[in-house]
């Protein structure tokens, strides 16, 4: 994956509003691509393997982890997006997830 991308991506997403974090993991090694704000690489194995169980048939779930809402998304290359966001934040997610 191009980091030159995985920055931009990652920068974008923070932008929004409510968003405290976001990790990008390589869901097969848990291997952590890039982390801003609340996110750090420590965090990829806990929510690769969380992930693991609140996924749902589509590849989308939620946990609470680190007083955040925890959205995640698997996408078909195989690559978890995490945002974090407050837990009391209802408001949609990003479209460019």
């Amino acid at each position: 994956m191009d980091s030159t991308a995985v920055t931009k991506w990652l920068d974008s997403v923070m932008e929004s509003s409510n968003i405290t974090g976001a990790l990008l993991v390589e869901f097969k090694t848990g291997l952590c691509l890039g982390a801003r704000g609340k996110a750090t690489e420590a965090d990829a194995t806990y929510l690769t393997v969380a992930a693991r169980t609140a996924l749902d048939s589509k590849g989308v779930g939620a946990v609470a982890y680190k007083d955040s809402k925890v959205l995640l998304r698997k996408g078909a290359s195989g690559i978890l997006v995490a945002v974090f966001k407050e837990k009391d934040t209802l408001e949609e997610m990003p479209d460019e997830l």
